[in-house]
């Protein structure tokens, strides 16, 4: 998970190597930010940069400007698959079990298998279908940002960004 754990502590017991060398690089286009009014760009900073999740010799990456998540080869940087969501993924993604979860700004909770990127499930966290320009973009008025954190199998996310439209809290069980 981002931050390693559940109680993002970002404390791991993994021990990185005496000597540290580039290995491989791969070059992507800058992060949009959801909030890029000059004016308060400092407010809201949770998607300037990419946040990538690391498990079992992959690296996973959520895209906001391509509204996708990539899995790399952790030894050599090639693409292993992606899949493409209806909105931009701007959270990190959490890993638990074999599979990925992630929501975006369509309003949805997806599940992917861990191998192959295949979608294992999908669950709107938006109470209706309709849709906004925001960001120059068509999302749902109720996006999913709230960054996934899971913990005993069950999975802690949140919709909505306008208060006056209600904030939908929700814990899913990771299988179902």
């Amino acid at each position: 998970m981002w931050r390693y754990d559940s109680g993002r502590t970002a404390s791991t017991p993994e021990q990185l190597a005496d000597k540290l060398y580039l290995q491989w690089q791969v070059k992507y286009s800058p992060r949009t930010p959801v909030w890029d009014d000059p004016l308060n760009q400092n407010l809201m900073q949770f998607d300037k940069i990419f946040e990538p999740v690391v498990a079992d010799n992959k690296i996973f990456i959520g895209f906001n400007d391509q509204d996708k998540v990539i899995a790399l080869d952790i030894n050599s940087g090639k693409e292993l698959w992606h899949y493409y969501a209806d909105g931009p993924v701007r959270l990190p993604l959490a890993i638990n079990n074999g599979k990925i979860y992630f929501t975006s700004d369509d309003g949805n909770c997806y599940c992917l298998n861990f191998d192959d990127g295949s979608l294992i499930w999908k669950v709107s966290l938006a109470p209706a279908a309709n849709k906004l320009l925001g960001n120059k973009r068509l999302i749902s008025m109720w996006p999913s940002r709230g960054g996934i954190a899971i913990r005993d199998n069950v999975l802690y996310t949140a919709a909505s960004i306008f208060p006056l439209m209600g904030t939908f809290i929700y814990a899913l069980d990771t299988e179902t």
